[in-house]
């Protein structure tokens, strides 16, 4: 399974709990910068892998050469300041 996917908040990205690999996260901030948090799990207890904080009104792209590979599951985790995050990804066996 490979695609994109859109979110407006938090949720697993893919098969809840199966090796997914993350290439890029484009978030949208609103009238403050807006944080993208990315973690290894399904949930918001899982340890932080990524944290960014974006630009407010405007859209942040972040990038992983070859892919970051979350081994329990990827959940993205977004503060009240991000409007949206679309996530490109697959998940491998």
């Amino acid at each position: 399974m490979a695609g994109t996917k859109r979110f407006t908040a938090d949720g697993v990205v893919g098969p809840s709990g199966g090796n997914i690999r993350v290439y890029n996260a484009t978030w949208l901030s609103g009238t403050t910068a807006g944080d993208l948090t990315l973690r290894q799990g399904t949930t918001t207890a899982g340890d932080i892998w990524v944290q960014e904080t974006g630009l407010l009104s405007k859209t942040e792209t972040i990038n992983f050469e070859g892919g970051m590979l979350f081994t329990n599951g990827c959940y993205v985790d977004l503060d009240a300041n991000t409007t949206a995050v679309v996530i490109s990804f697959i998940a491998e066996p």
